[in-house]
């Protein structure tokens, strides 16, 4: 198993004067015309929220509150579909975009595999089997290879020891998609994923 090591460290929640305002405008049930037909405002809401579990995420140590976390971070990046469907799909321009959009990540795409094969099957997973692909241990043991030149002939030399890294530095995700690597550095990715394709939504919602 390949693992990305990473630092620990807190994203900030990003949340541009735009977003925070339409989500206020929603919330009073004040949204415009313009809104209602073209934005993915509720979505939006939801995928703010996967920000705020990501920031849990980086900053928890218990494992069993890390994996409540993990358990909402999951359930949410799912409803941002489910949402966008539902509620901004009220709007019929939202639907039939958000529709063709789904098509496409059903479909074999190789740049919607973090649709099908992380925010569809871990949510599934989770919620209908209470399965995690995480690794279960707080401090994870791994092997540090390291080359030497030795000095009496020059000859290049591997050693090999085991090392455990821990205080919620490595969250590994098992086995199938992204094996391996940090499942936040995953979330973080399908957050972004989820950015880019509500953006197309309301640019296609517009037209």
């Amino acid at each position: 198993m390949a693992g990305n090591f990473r630092l620990k460290c807190g994203r900030p929640l990003v949340c541009c004067g735009l977003m925070a305002e339409a989500a206020e405008d929603y919330l009073a049930g004040g949204v415009s015309s313009d809104l209602d037909a073209g934005m993915t405002t509720r979505a939006r809401l939801v995928l703010e929220d996967c920000r705020l579990a990501l920031q849990l995420l980086e900053d928890e140590t218990d494992s069993q509150r890390w994996r409540l976390h993990w358990v909402a971070a999951v359930a949410l990046i799912r409803a941002v579909g489910h949402v966008l469907d539902k509620v901004d799909g009220e709007s019929q321009a939202v639907k039939s975009a958000a529709r063709a959009a789904f098509a496409r990540w059903k479909s074999d795409a190789p740049e919607h595999e973090i649709f099908r094969e992380f925010i569809e099957r871990e949510r599934n997973t989770i919620l209908k089997e209470y399965e995690f692909n995480l690794h279960p241990n707080e401090e994870i043991e791994f092997v540090l290879v390291s080359k030497l030149r030795r000095p009496s002939d020059g000859a290049i030399v591997e050693t090999a020891q085991i090392a455990s890294i821990g205080d919620n530095i490595y969250r590994p995700l098992l086995d199938g998609f992204r094996e391996g690597d940090d499942a936040r550095d995953v979330l973080s990715e399908a957050i972004e994923w989820w950015d880019v394709e509500l953006a197309a939504i309301e640019m296609a919602a517009k037209q």
